[in-house]
């Protein structure tokens, strides 16, 4: 099964909307992601995000696209959240589920599922996909 952990997209600064909603070269950036893994045949039962404008934003774009009609706000996913809680409910899935994030969350989650991966930065928008097995 496969798990998808994407960036958002560039946001806004903060300065000009302290919401962050993502900018238009964000919203570029998450349909070419989008565009990619529905190329690639990706199918993804649901997109968790951590309810963050911009990672909302990214969520709903790629639901829209992939046709994924769960979209779900979740708890312990915002930048600085421990990724082990998380990293647990995914080793108990049985349906293949998206995150949008943020930095350094992405990272950090891919590095407790995936050591030998060693992500330590992801461009905006940026995708990685990981094969996982349901522990038993």
């Amino acid at each position: 099964m496969f798990i998808y952990l994407v960036r958002h997209g560039e946001a806004v600064p903060e300065k000009d909307d302290p919401a962050r909603p993502l900018s238009e070269e964000g919203r570029a950036e998450v349909e070419a992601t989008a565009g990619q893994l529905l190329a690639e045949g990706a199918k993804v039962a649901e997109i968790w995000h951590s309810g963050k404008l911009r990672a909302k934003q990214t969520a709903e774009i790629i639901a829209n696209v992939l046709k994924v009609a769960r979209v779900i706000e979740k708890k312990g996913l915002k930048p600085n959240d421990d990724p082990r809680p998380i990293a647990d409910l995914l080793r108990e899935a049985d349906q293949p589920i998206l995150i949008a994030g943020h930095l350094p969350f992405i990272p950090n989650l891919a590095g407790l599922l995936q050591p030998e991966l060693r992500v330590k930065e992801l461009r905006s928008g940026g995708l990685v996909k990981l094969s996982l097995r349901k522990v038993s």
